[in-house]
């Protein structure tokens, strides 16, 4: 049985068929996220050999998702997901920053 601490581990990786499975797309749609960059194989040469990081599952979640409700081309996918990142990456370091400040009121 594969515990939380072992998932959450930056040495637990999914095959090209397991990540199809847990992001719950289609084998065409992987390789579309692959083409245009979106999920990158860690390792190997061809599908069969394809080794992703177990975080991989949230960006193709996340890239389908927006494919399919918004529409937005899979070309495009590659900049909005770069974008919402960055906008949680400023969000985390607002809030580390508003906390620092209410330490030295």
């Amino acid at each position: 049985m594969t515990t939380l601490q072992q998932v959450y581990s930056p040495n637990f990786h999914l095959s090209f068929e397991e990540l199809c499975l847990s992001a719950n797309v289609s084998a065409e749609t992987m390789l579309e996220l692959i083409e245009h960059e979106i999920a990158v194989p860690v390792t190997g040469e061809h599908p069969r050999q394809w080794i992703f990081h177990v975080t991989s599952v949230m960006t193709v979640k996340k890239a389908a998702r927006l494919n399919r409700d918004l529409n937005i081309d899979w070309a495009d996918l590659y900049l909005v997901l770069n974008l919402l990142d960055e906008i949680e990456q400023i969000k985390a370091e607002n809030h580390r920053l508003k906390q620092r400040l209410n330490r030295k009121i």
